[in-house]
């Protein structure tokens, strides 16, 4: 029935097919339906799918709006079908005491403390952990499969008689065989060291029997260790003919005892309260909590499996999301913010005199901020953009509006090496407009550290650039507006919040080369608004990106010299600082004195990496700013921010050691200016694995492109950090997957507070969004 709602579809989207196809609609219905299997089909559902048929008989001679009508009418037929005859609702059965669920596992039915030992190494400690573990997968076992058709390496399940069987002994093994036949054909089913079998089994007898095909090397099919049951009655076979639940297990719990437990403790489920309102329920047809719990056990179908998931997936995002929404809510009504005055003027005189004008995307991301700035709500505003966007410009008109409006301006920084590029760019850029910019960093003397807190708190620098130097207790600002944070993914959330601290009423702006996909976004960041540059500035080339095998390193040290040659210069990036024992990597300062003395000795090369003191840090970015450096070799320290219009190679050794978004930034170094540029991948063959990752990566410059994937590819957890970020683990839930869901969930929770914006006629749902989130909420809230 899914595929009949898929063509369905695909004739609402294109109507123009009908008349041109030669088959009517009805008959291709028709042909999916005879593909059902019979478990599915009784003959009230023959009935209402022959009238559905009818329905859909002359919808090619009607009008094209009447048509289009009645494909959407008989696309919801077939819901309601399907919510007919392929869901089961679970006996009703009343909750004993809400207490049950926090009781230890011990007291479920079939466990004990022995059993409960074992449940405590998979987290399940109480009767409701029991009840929230959910399978981590299914096996469909309802089909039938006829002996003859049996194919190699399939799990099925079949039916026969009992031919025969004999018990063997071969060396320390005990091997139990028997031949099953269904009169059409015939498999072997063998047990090893499984003596009790032979118990149940018995000539001419009829058996149901499930377990993996393999042919054996006489060519003959045959089950090792199938599960088999002797039927006497139709009803153990429609026992058997059921979806499967798999768990995940540890030592002493098969898959049947897991089962089983969950079985015989199913009705606890009527015991977890309905938190999610009357009127959301009817809106989204949602199943009621205790039979989605029970379906993700024991779903009838797998429609009735994804209905149960629908409905958790939703309750988990909603929890979520009103949990944002409504801490937000309670911030905004504790803090008002200051309507800026701001006329523009300043503003349109830096934009008149930049070199190069603004793209789209700038354009209306400082719109965006500037309105921020002028209401009379605090703004909290994240700009992502991709490497070399040009998020750094539209931050700088910001700080000039803030400036006009007679505020001081502060931007954090992750490390000292970009907040010393930062401090260079800003100063340059702004001090012809009359604005002051001071520095603060940890390698500062104490008494330029005194003197530069001294004119903070005068007022007398109107733009302060500074690293986590900058939410130390001492300093204080005469008259801070705005807050900005720059990379916020490399500061810890208290940091940030302590930032946030210096001033009331702050504005703050969030700014992140790292793309992040809507669906993180909109999670992790809650309501904070989001303005997005994608377009790049004219002029730039897309930066070729090529894997290289290891053994051929020596092809790119030849073509860096010739990049050299031309005047320009390179970046070559290792994992490590330093050689370690455990790690069969190169290391950069290793590779420094082989690259300097032995593969670029006429060359000048350079070497940066973390455990440098800021001053040499700065030294050494200074003079390859200045074209004094040919090669800087380097850790990952360059990965944030760094500006050298005129270094075309970037050359990374082992980038398995990375992640895709770490990568991503590396070559974000290279291609900031008008040159063609490359970046080079060197690989080992012996991490032959990561290609598949290499080569998606190489074949886009596109960061919103590769967060996607990477997203995919690893998780939300691992993608941001979950304790970095304070994002929840979701149960069922996954954003890379549940997108849609989740704004739906978010549109609700939005509606939900404007109508009870304190939750005072939903305080059982309050009481749950503060037990699953509580202060974790406010750890996301300054992200």
């Amino acid at each position: 029935m899914d595929e009949a709602q898929r063509l369905i579809d695909d004739y609402i989207e294109h109507p123009d097919r009908i008349n041109k196809r030669r088959a009517p609609l009805y008959s291709e219905l028709l042909a999916l339906w005879q593909k059902v299997d019979d478990y599915e089909k009784n003959q009230d559902l023959v009935e209402k799918i022959r009238k559905l048929f009818r329905y859909y008989s002359s919808l090619n001679k009607l009008p094209k709006e009447r048509m289009l009508k009645r494909l959407k009418n008989g696309k919801i037929a077939i819901e309601k079908l399907k919510d007919e005859f392929l869901t089961f609702r679970f006996p009703e059965v009343d909750c004993q005491s809400k207490d049950v669920l926090r009781y230890d596992v011990r007291y479920a039915k079939l466990v004990g403390p022995r059993r409960e030992k074992i449940l405590n190494k998979l987290g399940i400690k109480t009767i409701e952990d029991l009840m929230l573990y959910f399978p981590r997968d299914y096996e469909d076992r309802r089909k039938l499969v006829p002996i003859s058709l049996l194919k190699n390496n399939e799990k099925v399940l079949i039916r026969g008689k009992l031919l025969n069987f004999e018990k063997r002994k071969l060396s320390n093994i005990s091997l139990l065989i028997a031949i099953l036949t269904d009169g059409f054909g015939e498999v072997l089913l063998k047990w090893f060291n499984q003596d009790h079998i032979i118990r149940n089994l018995n000539k001419s007898s009829e058996y149901i029997a499930f377990g993996t095909v393999k042919k054996n090397i006489y060519g003959q099919l045959e089950m090792q260790n199938p599960e088999i049951e002797k039927l006497t009655n139709d009803i153990q076979e429609k026992e058997w003919r059921r979806i499967y639940p798999l768990y995940s297990l540890t030592t002493g719990l098969t898959q049947n005892m897991m089962r089983r437990i969950i079985q015989s403790n199913l009705n606890n489920a009527n015991c977890f309260e309905e938190n999610i309102p009357d009127w959301l329920i009817e809106k989204r047809n949602l199943m009621s909590i205790d039979q989605a719990i029970k379906t993700l056990h024991f779903p009838s179908s797998f429609h009735h499996l994804k209905k149960a998931k629908w409905r958790l997936t939703y309750e988990e995002l909603f929890y979520f999301e009103l949990s944002i929404l409504y801490h937000r809510l309670k911030l905004e009504q504790q803090i008002n913010g200051i309507s800026k005055d701001i006329k523009g003027d300043l503003a349109n005189e830096f934009i008149n005199n930049l070199p190069f004008k603004l793209t789209k995307d700038q354009i209306k991301a400082y719109l965006e901020i500037r309105k921020d700035m002028v209401s009379s709500k605090v703004m909290r505003r994240l700009i992502q953009g991709d490497v070399g966007s040009g998020k750094t410009v539209v931050a700088e008109i910001a700080m000039v509006d803030n400036f006009e409006a007679g505020y001081q301006s502060a931007i954090m920084v992750p490390t000292t090496v970009l907040a010393l590029q930062h401090f260079k760019r800003i100063k340059h850029d702004l001090e012809k407009l009359g604005i002051n910019v001071g520095l603060l960093i940890g390698s500062m003397t104490e008494k330029e550290k005194e003197e530069m807190k001294s004119q903070i708190k005068k007022g007398k620098i109107d733009v302060i650039v500074g690293t986590h130097a900058l939410i130390q207790e001492d300093v204080h600002f005469a008259n801070l507006g705005l807050i900005i944070i720059d990379e916020q993914h490399r500061f810890g959330v208290r940091q940030r919040e302590a930032l946030l601290n210096k001033g009331k009423l702050v504005d703050m702006l969030v700014m992140t080369a790292t793309p992040i996909p809507r669906s993180m976004a909109l999670t992790i960041y809650g309501d904070l608004e989001i303005s997005t540059i994608k377009e790049m500035p004219v002029g730039r080339k897309k930066i070729k990106t090529v894997l290289i095998s290891s053994s051929k390193i020596y092809k790119v040290y030849e073509f860096i010299k010739e990049e050299i040659k031309l005047g320009h210069q390179a970046f070559i990036v290792y994992p490590l600082v330093e050689e370690s024992e455990n790690l069969e990597l190169k290391a950069a300062t290793t590779m420094y004195e082989k690259l300097s003395k032995e593969i670029f000795p006429e060359y000048r090369v350079g070497l940066l990496h973390g455990k440098m003191s800021d001053n040499e840090k700065e030294k050494i970015m200074r003079m390859f700013s200045e074209r004094k450096l040919d090669i800087l070799v380097s850790t990952t320290v360059i990965e944030v921010g760094i500006d050298i219009p005129n270094a075309t190679i970037m050359m990374i050794e082992h980038p398995e050691r990375f992640g895709l978004a770490q990568l991503h930034q590396l070559r974000g170094r290279i291609g900031r200016g008008n040159l063609e540029s490359y970046c080079f991948l060197v690989v080992n063959k012996k991490h032959s694995g990561i290609f598949e990752r290499l080569n998606f990566f190489a074949s886009t410059t596109n960061g919103f492109e590769i967060a996607e994937y990477d997203l995919k590819l690893r998780g939300p957890g691992e993608f941001l950090g979950v304790k970095q970020h304070g994002l929840p683990e979701f149960r069922i839930a996954d954003l890379s997957r549940d997108f849609n869901i989740l704004l739906i969930a978010r549109e609700d929770a939005q509606n939900l507070l404007e109508l009870d914006p304190e939750l005072k006629n939903h305080k059982r749902l309050l009481q749950k969004i503060q037990k699953l989130y509580g202060s974790k909420v406010e750890l996301i809230e300054v992200g």
